[in-house]
């Protein structure tokens, strides 16, 4: 399956494009310099389109997927208050309806303790509802905050968890991301993700 991977030069994308690699996956995805390019290609990225115009088509053209990780999804924010730029995300999204890509696998920018009050700053929420409406086979998945851990590659997973003061390997993030690209029983749905004592699939799997 080739894969386009935004944010890929993250914390949670450099393990994703590893395990997607490791997965017989073709990962694709973008970085600011080609110093950057060569070290994800290096990570596991099959190719590495250099950014800056904001068109993604190159990097979408053929993808079967896309695994989509905003910056404060991925556990880089302290704060849950951090914003996240929901019309850049949408544009992406909607890019790859445009190049009929009819997969998509969102790291929500929104955690899993967060109080219905912050997950409107920045519009952090709108991302879920554009998916929801989007005719395509989505999955949203909110995890608690994201540290760098070894993974361990266990995990709970619920409609909805107690998260709070939760944290969560971002080896074990991407490998959720990783798990759900073709696990039917995450497609159209959103759901939450911490630390446990259950292997992934099986978590997921359960849901």
């Amino acid at each position: 399956m080739k894969v386009c991977v935004f944010g890929g030069g993250e914390a949670v994308g450099e393990h994703a494009l590893k395990q997607l690699d490791a997965a017989g996956h073709d990962a694709v995805t973008m970085a600011e310099t080609e110093n950057r390019a060569e070290e994800l290609k290096m990570l596991g990225a099959a190719e590495v389109f250099i950014s800056g115009s904001g068109d993604f088509s190159k990097a979408l053209a053929g993808a079967d997927a896309v695994i989509y990780m905003p910056g404060a999804g991925s556990g880089a924010a302290e704060s849950q208050d951090a914003l996240v730029d929901h019309d850049a995300v949408s544009a992406a999204l909607e890019a790859a309806r445009r190049e009929q890509v009819g997969r998509i696998v969102y790291l929500s920018a929104v955690r899993t303790d967060e109080p219905e009050e912050t997950k409107e700053t920045g519009g952090k929420h709108k991302p879920e509802a554009w998916m929801e409406e989007s005719g395509l086979t989505y999955t949203v998945i909110r995890v608690s905050k994201a540290v760098s851990k070894p993974g361990k590659g266990t995990i709970e997973a619920a409609e909805s968890l107690d998260g709070e003061d939760a944290e969560m390997p971002y080896e074990d993030v991407a490998a959720v991301l990783v798990e759900a690209l073709d696990n039917e029983n995450t497609f159209r749905k959103t759901f939450e993700v911490t630390a446990g004592e259950t292997g992934i699939k099986e978590a997921l799997d359960a849901l």
